[in-house]
């Protein structure tokens, strides 16, 4: 990456740990940010979470299940070891946010604006991300299997050992992106394969993309 990864900035210690929903409830009612705070072992199902606006903040061991947080802000925040799958994130705003060890299957990330992000050890199978603006991103050792990641604007986004089977790309630019140590077989993409020009693969991956093309490579 042309700039470093920026990382969460957190204080040392937080001595506000929340075990509640409704004091987040609370803070939305009265627009309030939630900052500086330890989130855990909550268990929350279709909650209405938008337009918060969280700083500072670990959410650890938590379930969020078909929540939405739909238009909130998310600077330097953790979800570590959580459940967030199904959930709307869509035209939500993310920077120096890290996903660690989380379910985020069928999750929403459309519309979004996502710096300097990390998901890491994640299952974010059919997570959709279209039409959302990428910069400084790592995936790493995650499943997006069946993920939608169409429209996107993408600069320095790395994919490391992450499962890409049967994501779409479509109109997405992928020029610049290290795709050697993933899997990428069955990729959706426009009929010229646009996309894929000027990506990173090794020559086993190069041979998969060439049959979009109608090649067909002897062995």
């Amino acid at each position: 990456m042309s700039q470093k990864l920026l990382t969460p900035i957190l204080p040392d210690t937080m001595d506000f740990v929340l075990e509640d929903i409704e004091e987040i409830c609370r803070r939305k009612n009265q627009e309030e940010a939630v900052r500086d705070v330890h989130i855990r072992n909550l268990h929350v199902t279709e909650e209405d979470l938008s337009h918060m606006r969280f700083s500072a903040v670990i959410f650890e061991n938590c379930i969020f299940q078909e929540c939405t947080f739909e238009k909130g802000e998310f600077t330097d925040v953790v979800f570590r070891a959580c459940d967030i799958s199904n959930c709307s994130f869509e035209d939500s705003y993310f920077n120096r946010a890290e996903f660690c060890s989380s379910k985020g299957m069928g999750v929403k990330f459309c519309g979004n604006t996502m710096l300097h992000t990390v998901i890491l050890d994640c299952n974010f199978n059919y997570a959709n991300f279209d039409s959302s603006k990428l910069e400084h991103i790592r995936f790493a050792d995650s499943q997006i299997r069946g993920g939608s990641l169409t429209q996107c604007r993408c600069k320095a986004v790395e994919w490391n050992r992450v499962n890409l089977e049967h994501a779409s790309f479509f109109k997405t630019v992928m020029k610049g992106m290290d795709f050697t140590t993933s899997t990428i077989q069955g990729l959706t993409m426009s009929d010229t394969c646009a996309e894929i020009r000027g990506a990173v693969v090794d020559l086993y991956q190069a041979a998969e993309l060439a049959k979009y093309l109608g090649v067909i490579i002897k062995s």
